[in-house]
């Protein structure tokens, strides 16, 4: 209906461009501002997100935490690399262990003693090339385990 008013208006010559430019500007502005304050919504949520995350991380298990990690694969309760686990020979050795930038071990039932589940803060695992900085103990594979201090 808005069109075809206007559309009368120019047939009358009671067109007039600087109202229709000032109502254009205006609807542009306000989309701008629309749009400015959507994202600082989301950034919120985003952050809120996060710190919900993290809260729930500190209820899972260790061995939970890791199992999740792609690439992953457990076999008598013992994190394993899958390209590790799955060797002809049937000897795969488990992943090399770092708390805090230290390396700990071989050895999951010893991590798992060192570090209480409430206390990690991120879990990663490394393996080819981003594990090759831990020297050849990280042959099967790293699993980087960080906690709050």
């Amino acid at each position: 209906m808005g069109s075809m008013s206007l559309k009368m208006n120019r047939l009358k010559g009671n067109f007039h461009p600087m109202k229709t430019f000032s109502h254009l500007s205006i609807l542009f502005l306000l989309l701008l501002l629309g749009s400015c304050s959507a994202s600082k919504t989301s950034d919120y949520d985003k952050a809120k997100a996060k710190e919900i995350a993290e809260q729930n991380n500190k209820n899972i298990a260790l061995i939970d935490r890791i199992r999740r990690l792609s690439g992953i694969t457990l076999r008598n309760g013992v994190p394993f690399f899958i390209k590790s686990a799955n060797q002809v020979s049937g000897n795969a050795t488990e992943p090399l262990y770092i708390l805090n930038g230290y390396p700990v071990g071989n050895s999951f039932q010893s991590v798992n003693q060192l570090v209480e589940s409430f206390n990690v803060k991120t879990v990663e695992a490394l393996s080819g090339s981003d594990a090759a900085e831990y020297g050849s103990r990280a042959a099967s594979g790293v699993i980087r385990i960080t906690t709050y201090k």
